[in-house]
Parts: structure tokens; C-alpha cells; sequence
């Protein structure tokens, strides 16, 4: 026990030389300079010297407040600077370090307006292309994009003017056919489909000229048959018909010759025939009737030849048939079988005689038409066609029917019911006659107004599909017509709080993560949001008590370093803590509770 308190003597006694330089007693300040600038020397009614530390907080929150025993006092501004690019960095001397989040919006609805940390603000240029080549696409500084649609008007009437929304502007020739042969059909690039009715006069006295709808100007010889087969009818291009009689001789020995205004010049054939199958019966033009022996020697190795007088001769065929049914098959001396084609005359004047391989001979009927309005064409077997004059009301309000006075022929000339107006469908009813029918101009796209122009027909104007939102990605369907499609103004960023302008488009603004606690430092993570980090209220001086308020944040209360003994001087040292000196009129340590015996 006796050595312990040795020891705590010595030790206290120490500390005490080691701590207080200063000599005692004092004399009014004089003598009590420990040489701290940290410290206020002041001598005590008691004549002790007293160095008690100094404060040198300046009450500032953006210094930090420190003590040199050289020099004293030093208020040292902090540095704010959170390394955040997207904060503006300060400092209040109540509050301490203010964060306050940077606004990068630059009043520009051509940008997404963002902030990167390590960077700053950056304004990225907003994409307008909607992909749609009938748009013009750009964009405003104060609305956004713009999707103006594209004018493809070439110019020109005879072009039909449309657009792809892949390709673009496209001009398509129109087709100003009108159907009518009749007209001339052309287009002026300023007034579009011109449609000249066609002059069908050829100048020839001796043809009716017309028109048909179908096949175009129609020039018909005229009739100049006046029912006398005996005259020989021609025509002058310049007077018209010309009626001369016909001579009938026809300066044959083998003939009768006759007229007949009915028929014409008849030529009947004399019969020379002597009943004699093995005789050729002949006429000569010159002598008439020549009967001349037949000789059956046909010097065909391919036939037995002989002569009957009621058969002729017999030439017996070997079979050569090639299965044509076209062909008479024959057989020649020299190279054998030989197929001469058949003659198909079935002696109908009505019909054209042709041959099939396999069918053999064909018939068809002739066409007996011949150009002329005015006949009723038919056939007769004998005869061959016949064209019988007909009425000339064709009961049909849709022509003009007059007969030609110089051939008695009718003439049915369509009436024009071109309105001029490219808006309808001209057309003309047997029974009502023309007549006006407007056109559909749907196109079917639900992305054109449809119109019509009487001068060049159907108009399809893009219609403008802009609801002026710039919160909606204006576009047009041509099933179901305008889209709105509201855009995404997710940046991607949690401390932005993303919205749309109806004017102006996305907004991105900064969220604001102050939490009302000045004892945390706010900040703001693109990826998680708000963070709260709490701040260091150390000022590093062991004289203090350390903490932290809600509202007004750090404060540093002085400690007491009253140890309740009346024989020691207590201070506090900002590197050392609490400080108690023994007071000289102590040093009895009996007088402290010392026993060193």
C-alpha cells in the first residue's frame, strides 16, 4: 500500500511539472505567460496564475476552427466539393454544406436534358425521324419535334401524285383513255385529260364514213348496187356510183351466154358429155365439144389400171393410209406412197372449208359483214351473203340515227356524254340516254382525305395526324387512320422526376433529397435515388462534447473539467482533454490526503 502511493505521488507530481510551466504566486497577470497563444494567462484574486484554453470556434459551420500554440487561432474555410458534377456546391454558415441538385434543363424541347455525375449536365439531341418518308421531320427549340407532311404535287395534271411512307414522294402517269375510239385522248400537264373527237371524213365520195366507239373512225364502200346484175357498178371518188352495162360475151364455144338483172351474165355450160367413161369430154372455146380417148395407163406401179365405159377407168390404190383425214393418200411410182391434201368444197357459198388431222374436212360459217350499218347481213347456201336494208331507229337514245342518202345505209353516231367533269362517270342508257354517275374517290387509306376536282379527278390530300401533344408519337395507320402513342419520358435516372409537357415534352426535373436533417448528407444516386449519409461532427478537440441537431446540425459543447478539488486549477487542452493543476498552497500533501510515510 505504501508503495502505491509512492507511486501515484511521483507520477502525479509528474505530470504536474510536465503540464504547468508557469512559477507561483502570481501578481496581478504579471509572471503567468505560459507562452500558448491557445491559452488565456490571467492571474486570481488568489494570486495564482490561471491559463484557461481559449475558444476559437467563430460560430462559422464552413470553417474549420483550430488552435496553434504558435500563431493561435486559425478558421480554415471547408471544401464542399462533393464530386458530384450535378450539385452546386456551397456552404452557409448556420447550416454548414449545402448540396443543391444543378438544373440542366436548357429551355430546349430538342434535347433530353440529364445529369452525369463525373460530367455535369449534358443535353442529347432528341431523335424526330418517325420513319415516314411523307414527312418532313424536324424540330423546334420551344415545341419539340415536327412531322410536316410532305407536298408531292409534281406540278403537273397528268401525273397522279401520291405518297410512300417507304419510298416517299411518287408520281404515277394517269391514264386518260376514255374508252372512246372515236376521240382523240392526250394530256396537258396544265389542265390534264384532253379528249378531241376524231374527224373520220377520208374524202372519198365513194365510202360512208363513221365512227364506232370500239374500233375508231370506219370507212364502209358505199352500195352503188342498183339491183341490175346486168350493169357493171362502180363509183368516182369524186361523183360517186357509176351504173355501166356489162358485156356478156364471154367468147366461148362451150358456153350459152345470157343476163339476167336477177343474176347477171349467165354463162350455162354446154354438155359435151358422150356417156363414155373412157372418154375425156372436153370443150374447146374455139371448136366446142372434143371427145378424146382416156388412156388408163396411169404408170403408177402403185394401182392395177383398166377402163369400163360405165365405170372408166379402175385403178386399184394399195393402202397408203397415213391416218390424216386431210390427205388422199396415194402411192407414186418412183418413191411409193404420196398424201395430197383433200379438197374440202362441200359447195356452200355460206361456209370457209378447212381440215382438222383428225376430223377431216371443217365448215365454218363466213362473216357476212360488210361494214355497212344500214344491211341486215345474211347467207345464202347458193348465193353466198345477202344484205337486206334495214330500219334505221335502233331504239337507242344513245345514238343518232340517220341513213345516208346516196347509199340508203343507217347510220347510228354515238352521242358524246362527256360532261367535262373528271368527277363522273359519263355513260348513256339505251333507254334514258346519257347519263352522270360520280366516282368513288376512297382510296381505301384512312391516312388521305379524299376529294374530287372536276378538272383532274380524285385529289387524296395527307391528312395531318398532330394532336400539338408533345406527349404523343404522332403517326397514321392507313386501316384505322391517326395514332397517338404516348412517348416514354423515363431517363432512366431516380433523381430526376420525368413528366410530360403537353408543350414542351418530356421534363426531367431534379428531385430534391433534402430530408430536413442537418445532421446527414444528401445526395443523389442515377441508379438507387436518395442516399443519406451522416456527417462527421468531430472537430477533432477533446475539450468538447460532439453531437448533432436535426435542425441547426453539428455543435460542440465545452466539457467541464471540474474535478471538485479545491487544490488543483482545472483547464482543458484541445489535444490532452481535461487538465487539473496542483495549486501551489497544496503542495502539503498532507493537506491532500497524502500519506507518503
Amino acid at each position: 500500500m505504501f508503495n502505491q502511493t509512492k507511486i501515484f505521488l511521483f507520477l502525479f507530481l509528474f505530470l504536474s511539472l510536465f503540464v504547468f510551466i508557469d512559477g507561483y504566486p502570481c501578481d496581478y497577470n504579471v509572471g503567468c505567460d505560459d507562452g500558448d497563444e491557445c491559452t488565456g494567462d490571467s492571474c486570481s484574486i488568489d494570486n495564482l496564475c490561471m491559463n484557461i484554453i481559449i475558444s476559437c470556434d467563430d460560430s462559422n459551420l464552413c470553417t474549420s476552427d483550430s488552435c496553434s500554440s504558435i500563431t493561435g487561432c486559425s478558421n480554415v474555410p471547408i471544401s464542399c466539393d462533393d464530386c458530384n458534377a450535378c450539385t452546386i456546391d456551397s456552404c452557409l454558415p448556420l447550416i454548414g454544406c449545402c448540396h443543391a441538385p444543378m438544373v440542366c434543363d436548357d429551355c430546349n424541347a430538342c434535347t433530353i436534358d440529364s445529369c452525369l455525375n463525373s460530367t455535369g449536365c449534358c443535353h442529347t439531341p432528341i431523335v424526330c425521324d418517325d420513319c415516314n418518308a411523307c414527312t418532313i421531320d424536324s424540330c423546334l427549340n420551344s415545341t419539340g419535334c415536327c412531322h410536316t407532311p410532305m407536298v408531292c404535287d409534281d406540278g403537273d395534271a397528268c401525273t397522279l401524285d401520291s405518297c410512300s411512307q417507304a419510298s416517299g414522294c411518287c408520281s404515277s402517269p394517269i391514264s386518260c383513255d376514255d374508252g372512246n375510239a372515236c376521240t382523240l385522248d392526250s394530256c396537258s400537264p396544265i389542265t390534264g385529260c384532253c379528249y378531241t373527237p376524231m374527224v373520220c371524213d377520208d374524202g372519198d365520195a365513194c365510202t360512208f364514213d363513221s365512227c364506232s366507239q370500239t374500233s375508231g373512225c370506219c370507212s364502209s364502200p358505199i352500195s352503188c348496187d342498183d339491183c341490175n346484175a346486168c350493169t357493171n357498178d362502180g363509183c368516182s371518188s369524186e361523183t360517186g356510183c357509176i351504173h355501166l352495162p356489162i358485156s356478156c360475151d364471154d367468147g366461148n364455144a362451150c358456153t350459152n351466154d345470157g343476163c339476167s338483172e336477177e343474176t347477171g351474165c349467165c354463162h350455162t355450160p354446154i354438155s359435151c358429155d358422150d356417156s363414155n367413161a373412157c372418154t375425156n369430154d372436153g370443150c374447146s372455146e374455139e371448136t366446142g365439144c372434143c371427145h378424146t380417148p382416156i388412156s388408163c395407163d396411169d404408170g403408177n406401179a402403185c394401182t392395177n389400171d383398166g377402163c369400163s365405159q360405165e365405170a372408166g377407168c379402175c385403178h386399184t390404190p394399195i393402202s397408203c393410209d397415213d391416218g390424216n383425214a386431210c390427205t388422199n393418200d396415194g402411192c407414186s411410182e418412183e418413191t411409193g406412197c404420196c398424201h395430197t391434201p383433200i379438197s374440202c368444197d362441200d359447195g356452200n357459198a355460206c361456209t370457209n372449208d378447212g381440215c382438222s388431222n383428225e376430223d377431216g374436212c371443217i365448215h365454218l360459217p363466213i362473216s357476212c359483214d360488210d361494214c355497212d350499218a344500214c344491211t341486215i347481213d345474211s347467207c345464202s347456201n347458193e348465193d353466198g351473203c345477202i344484205h337486206l336494208p334495214v330500219s334505221c331507229d335502233d331504239y337507242d337514245a344513245c345514238t343518232i340515227d340517220f341513213c345516208s342518202n346516196s347509199t340508203g345505209g343507217c347510220c347510228h353516231t354515238p352521242i358524246v356524254c362527256d360532261d367535262g367533269n373528271a368527277c363522273t362517270n359519263d355513260g348513256c342508257s339505251s333507254e334514258t340516254g346519257c347519263n352522270h354517275l360520280e366516282i368513288s374517290c376512297d382510296d381505301g387509306n384512312a391516312c388521305t382525305l379524299d376529294s374530287c376536282s372536276p378538272i383532274t379527278g380524285c385529289c387524296h390530300t395527307p391528312i395531318s395526324c398532330d394532336d400539338g401533344d408533345a406527349c404523343t408519337l404522332d403517326s397514321c395507320s392507313p386501316t384505322s387512320g391517326c395514332c397517338h402513342t404516348p412517348i416514354s419520358c423515363d431517363d432512366g435516372n431516380a433523381c430526376t422526376l420525368d413528366s410530360c409537357s403537353l408543350i414542351t415534352g418530356c421534363c426531367h426535373t431534379p428531385i430534391s433529397c433534402d430530408d430536413g436533417n442537418a445532421c446527414t448528407l444528401d445526395s443523389c444516386s442515377p441508379t438507387s435515388g436518395c442516399c443519406s449519409s451522416p456527417i462527421s461532427c468531430d472537430d477533432g478537440n477533446l475539450c468538447t462534447i460532439d453531437s448533432c441537431s436535426p435542425s441547426t446540425g453539428c455543435f460542440h459543447s465545452p466539457i467541464s473539467c471540474n474535478d471538485l478539488n479545491m487544490c488543483t486549477i482545472d483547464f482543458c487542452l484541445p489535444n490532452f482533454g481535461c487538465i487539473h493543476r496542483l495549486k501551489p498552497s497544496c503542495h502539503n500533501y498532507n493537506e491532500i490526503g497524502i500519506n507518503i510515510n
